[in-house]
C-alpha cells in the first residue's frame, strides 16, 4: 500500500481514534521533511557537549577551541512563545460528505488534530475552539499532555450543529487570541465573502499569523450530474428544484469568483489561504498547508 492509499480519507476514515488517525498522518506529513509552521521560538543555550564524529559542525564553538584547545559544540533547549489557535466551523453545512467517505467536518478534525500534536511536541499552546456563529466551546491554550488529550477528544466528539455566520465567529475568536499567535481556521466558506472578510481581518487586525483552510467535497467543485434535482440546504431545511445540467456552468462561475474574491483579500490581508477537497490525502493537504508562504 502506497502512501497516498494508506493517508487517504477514505481509509483513515475505517480505523478509530482521531489521536491514531492525526499521528499517521503526522508521519506521513514529516517524512522525509523539515517542515514547521510555527515559527515563534527563542533558542536558549543549555550546555556544551565534547564533539564527536558526525555532529553538526555549525553548532561547534570556536571560541572554546581557541582558549582550550578542545572541540566542543553548543547545545540549546528550545523554548516557545507561540500559541496556536485552531477553530472549526461546525455548521450543518460541514456535515456533508457528498459521496464521498468522510464529511467536511471530519476531515478539518484529522487536520486540526494533527497540527495539535505538532504544535504539542513543539512545546507550543494549543488551543481549540468551534461554532456556527457564536464559539460554541473553547479550550483556552496550554500546553500538557492532558490538555492535548483534552483537546483531541473535544474534536473527536464535535458533531455538526447550526446555521454559518462566520463574521460572528472569527469576530469572537479575534477577541480571545493572544498575542505572537497563530491561528487557524477550518470552514467551507459557504457565506458572502464580504462577511467572512469582516471576520477575518478582526483576526489578522490583532496581528495574528493566519490560515484560512476552505475544505469543499468534490460534489461542491464540479458541481452534479443529472437533470432535473431537487436540493436541500442542510441549515435551512429549505429545498429548491433546479436543471443541474442548465445550472452547472453558472454554479462553476460563481464558485470561482467567490474563490477568487476570498484568495486575493486573504492575499492583501497576509492571510494564508488553501482549498482542499475531502479525497485529497492528509498529508498531502498538510504539507501544502505547512508550506511558508511566499511574499
Amino acid at each position: 500500500m502506497d502512501l497516498n492509499t494508506a493517508l487517504s480519507p477514505a481509509y483513515l476514515s475505517s480505523l478509530k481514534g482521531l489521536s491514531l488517525k492525526a499521528k499517521l498522518v503526522l508521519e506521513g506529513t514529516m517524512a522525509g521533511r523539515h517542515l514547521s509552521p510555527f515559527h515563534g521560538f527563542s533558542s536558549e543555550f543549555s550546555q556544551y557537549k565534547g564533539y564527536v564524529p558526525g555532529d553538526d559542525i555549525k553548532f561547534l564553538d570556536w571560541k572554546v577551541y581557541g582558549r582550550n584547545d578542545q572541540l566542543v559544540t553548543r547545545q540549546y533547549r528550545d523554548e516557545t512563545n507561540a500559541s496556536v489557535y485552531l477553530v472549526l466551523d461546525s455548521s450543518e453545512s460541514m456535515g456533508f460528505s457528498g459521496g464521498g467517505d468522510v464529511s467536511k467536518l471530519e476531515y478539518a478534525k484529522v487536520l486540526a488534530a494533527s497540527l495539535a500534536m505538532m504544535a504539542f511536541g513543539q512545546r507550543d499552546a494549543i488551543s481549540v475552539a468551534h461554532g456556527a456563529g457564536e464559539p460554541s466551546a473553547f479550550l483556552p491554550p496550554r500546553n500538557s499532555a492532558a490538555h492535548l488529550r483534552q483537546a483531541l477528544q473535544m474534536l473527536e466528539s464535535l458533531l455538526p450543529a447550526g446555521v454559518t455566520d462566520l463574521e460572528s465567529l472569527f469576530g469572537r475568536m479575534a477577541a480571545r487570541l493572544k498575542s505572537g499567535s497563530m491561528t487557524f481556521l477550518f470552514t467551507d466558506l459557504w457565506q458572502d465573502p464580504k462577511a467572512v472578510l469582516t471576520g477575518l481581518r478582526e483576526i489578522r487586525f490583532k496581528n495574528q499569523s493566519a490560515a484560512l483552510v476552505q475544505i469543499l467535497a468534490p460534489e461542491e467543485t464540479a458541481f452534479l450530474d443529472g437533470t432535473h434535482l431537487e436540493l436541500l440546504d442542510m441549515e435551512t431545511k429549505e429545498s429548491v428544484r433546479i436543471s443541474a445540467r442548465h445550472l452547472k456552468p453558472q454554479y462553476l462561475e460563481t464558485l470561482a469568483a467567490h474563490t477568487e474574491a476570498l484568495k486575493s483579500e486573504c492575499f492583501d490581508l497576509n492571510v494564508k489561504f488553501l482549498r482542499v477537497e475531502t479525497t485529497e490525502p492528509y498529508f498531502q493537504a498538510m504539507r501544502r498547508l505547512l508550506q511558508r508562504q511566499r511574499s
